[in-house]
């Protein structure tokens, strides 16, 4: 991702037929805070929703961006011992 010339982050996205994983997601320390992530994986939701597509993500256990894929409707489904598997359903409506 970039801000003008400026590189600001990445995300990486692994589309399937059946799911949508978010592969990566990271933002540089001075642009984190601005909704810019929020943005983001709202855009991911939407496309998942759309296409009656669940979004699924590894989280680790430490890891305390948990609360905040929480907030968006992820739920832990699964635990890999370092990582939770978490998983949005697609929005029926």
């Amino acid at each position: 991702m970039e801000a003008g010339d400026a590189p600001i982050g990445r995300l990486y996205l692994d589309r399937r037929k059946d799911e949508i994983w978010v592969v990566d997601i990271a933002l540089l320390p001075e642009h984190r805070g601005r909704g810019i992530g929020d943005a983001l994986m709202r855009q991911v939701i939407a496309e998942a929703d759309e296409k009656a597509l669940p979004v699924r993500i590894h989280v680790e256990h430490v890891n305390p961006a948990q609360r905040w894929y929480e907030r968006l409707g992820f739920r832990r489904t699964g635990d890999t011992g370092v990582y939770y598997l978490m998983e949005r359903s697609p929005d029926p409506s």
